[in-house]
């Protein structure tokens, strides 16, 4: 039980860092899309801090887990919401290079999620903790799937831009 009490730690540990990373960086964004983006987000991350705890909580107090238990987030639609039209009336410019650095950024933070996640289900033999990681690995894929389209989109935007017009 000890070892994947400090897994779940672990993992609480890397939730609450994004959190954080994705409050703190969203007001270095100067484009409002990924500001919004990057607010959402560290609610999510927040939510699955959230989840995380109760699971070890479960965990701790039980010696069992609830692999039923949900979050209620936005998850689904943080990014359905958003409109093509918001980057119609933006004018690209250099400003835009801090946020690429900072979407490239939360891009491979999420991938780094996805990847511990999915490390630890495959060297978990408890079935019941294997399918939470297995859930978590599968919500940070999600994440990652979301600020790699995010960035190829912005930087094709931003090389295409007529230079020196």
């Amino acid at each position: 039980m000890k070892t994947y009490e400090q897994i779940f730690r672990y993992a609480m540990q890397m939730e609450l860092d994004g959190h954080n990373f994705y409050k703190e960086k969203a007001s270095s964004l100067n484009n409002p899309t990924s500001f919004k983006m990057f607010m959402d987000l560290a609610e999510v991350e927040m939510e699955h801090y959230k989840y995380i705890e109760r699971q070890l909580n479960n965990y701790i107090e039980k010696n069992s887990l609830d692999i039923n238990l949900d979050i209620e987030s936005k998850e689904g639609s943080i990014f359905e919401s958003r409109e093509e039209s918001e980057h119609i009336e933006e004018t690209l410019n250099e400003s835009d290079i801090p946020d690429l650095t900072i979407l490239r950024m939360a891009y491979l933070i999420e991938r780094d999620y996805k990847e511990f996640y999915q490390n630890a289900a495959t060297n978990i033999e408890d079935l019941e903790v294997k399918k939470i990681f297995e859930k978590l690995a599968k919500w940070e894929e999600g994440h990652e799937t979301i600020f790699k389209a995010e960035y190829d989109k912005r930087m094709r935007e931003y090389i295409n831009l007529p230079w020196g017009g």
